[in-house]
């Protein structure tokens, strides 16, 4: 019992030792060291995916911010500095503030520093903090340009993710005045043409110095203030699954942090589909939830729907059914015509409508000059009628398509997991989603062809199964490559 009470002294101890400095208990891997240690006054991180590139931005920040590191000299910073941390939108905002907010001590924030709330970050209009030695962190997205940056003068900036060339100018300008430092950390996909940014590490001396890291077992091994290694966080099993899991038309990127995406020869997106994934068997017994993805299309004649089982189990996806279907000059007739066929592929599956556990749609689009408006307020309508309910009494909602950046690619990254882990099984009379997931390439450029005629089904099918797979999904938390417009 005595024994018992020391060990839990003892860790009521550490955790307030933590709770007063948690960056004094970071302990980064061998590639991270290598950032930290790092003093060019440009670095870029340019890395694999898992290896923590966030986490060492954030500790960076910090150390700056203190003007003490135990990998560097840094007895030239006097605080408070100014710090700048660039990110791609609001929403990755929030993710950065929160892995900041992670490192910092309870104690250690400034008086009239606003407060951080779970979930939503620094309670202030645009975002900021301040410890108690002055220095101040101000978050900034990218997407506010060159005029944003052009207006301040700061000693330390970081950017996650690639950023536009002219932006990256403008923020080296800002720091040349203070002698300030900049650490880019990216996996280089996603952020255009990023030629610029290569030359830049080529050259002699390097402007930009460029520390490279693949994803590997040695390189998410943290490492102790003595160098030695700590247990590793990763094994090859887990560094393998990860591999398998990636879509191919980025995978060198996503595994080695390479230049080159590496476009397959095909342009497949998904390589991984065949016969295999295609079965009439009847789902096993067991619990499901069922949805249904609408993707109203870019035209006309691209109404589609699906019907979608997935195990409460396993998370193995059954696609039971589809719907693809012309529309038409009248809007209400070609709704009603769609909700009749949406509710007739429903009960062919001996199925009900309220038996449909997420209906999602996308969003509206206005059609051409042959008609095909279409919407899930107008679909709604039309199940009401079909379904002989009173106006505005539907019992179920259709929701309207989340649709963020790089949203494409996530779903089609899960839906490409599922595929390789044997959790993705298509009903053979599916013949439109099989053509597509079949055919569908990339552009000549490498991107995603977001206008091609096999992208409607693959987006009712991103539609019906992301919510469910993913609860909590409301915007990707990493870049990936862009898609082709025209």
């Amino acid at each position: 019992m005595i024994g018992l009470l020391q060990a839990a002294s003892k860790a009521r101890a550490l955790k307030e030792l933590v709770d007063e400095c948690p960056l004094d208990f970071f302990r980064p891997s061998k590639p991270q060291r290598e950032v930290l240690e790092c003093t060019h006054p440009i670095t870029l991180f340019r890395a694999a995916n898992q290896l923590g590139k966030t986490y060492v931005g954030a500790a960076e920040c910090l150390y700056m911010m203190k003007g003490s590191s135990p990998y560097k000299d840094l007895s030239h910073i006097k605080p408070p500095i100014t710090v700048w941390a660039i990110v791609h939108s609001w929403e990755q905002s929030k993710i950065i503030q929160h892995k900041i907010h992670s490192l910092i001590g309870k104690n250690e924030y400034a008086d009239d520093s606003p407060d951080f709330q779970e979930g939503r970050g620094y309670r202030a209009k645009n975002p900021w903090f301040k410890l108690k030695n002055g220095s101040m962190l101000f978050f900034k997205t990218a997407n506010q340009g060159t005029l944003g940056a052009a207006s301040g003068t700061i000693d330390f900036c970081w950017v996650d993710e690639p950023c536009p060339q002219a932006l990256f100018g403008e923020l080296a300008a800002r720091l040349l005045r203070n002698r300030g430092r900049m650490l880019m950390t990216m996996t280089p996909i996603g952020g255009g043409d990023l030629t610029w940014l290569k030359k830049l590490t080529e050259t002699k001396p390097p402007r930009v110095r460029d520390i490279h890291a693949p994803l590997s077992v040695e390189n998410t091994t943290p490492i102790d203030l003595d160098g030695k290694p700590l247990n590793p966080l990763l094994h090859q099993d887990d560094v393998d699954r990860i591999a398998d899991t990636y879509l191919s038309i980025d995978k060198n990127a996503r595994l080695e942090g390479s230049w080159d995406v590496g476009v397959p020869l095909d342009g497949r997106i998904f390589e991984h589909f065949g016969e295999n994934h295609i079965s009439d068997s009847p789902c096993p017994k067991g619990e499901y939830t069922f949805s249904i993805g609408i993707d109203h299309g870019h035209h006309p004649n691209s109404q589609c729907a699906l019907l979608v089982a997935i195990s409460q189990d396993d998370k193995t996806i059954y696609v039971l059914d589809e719907y693809f279907a012309a529309g038409g000059e009248q809007e209400s007739g070609t709704a009603q015509r769609h909700a009749r066929a949406i509710v007739a592929m429903i009960r062919r599956n001996g199925l009900e409508p309220l038996q449909i556990n997420r209906w999602t749609g996308d969003r509206p689009h206005g059609g051409g000059k042959h008609g095909g408006r279409m919407s899930n307020s107008l679909l709604r309508s039309a199940l009401e009628h079909v379904l002989d309910y009173p106006q505005n009494s539907c019992p179920f909602r259709i929701h309207t398509a989340h649709k963020p950046r790089w949203s494409v690619y996530y779903g089609s990254q899960l839906i490409n997991e599922a595929m390789v882990q044997g959790r993705f099984i298509v009903h053979p009379k599916c013949k439109r989603l099989i053509r597509s997931l079949s055919s569908w390439t990339l552009k000549k450029t490498g991107a995603m062809d977001r206008l091609s005629e096999w992208k409607h089904a693959i987006d009712a099918l991103r539609y019906a199964v992301v919510p469910i797979l993913d609860t909590k999904y409301a915007a990707p938390t990493f870049s990936k490559i862009p898609i082709f417009r025209k």
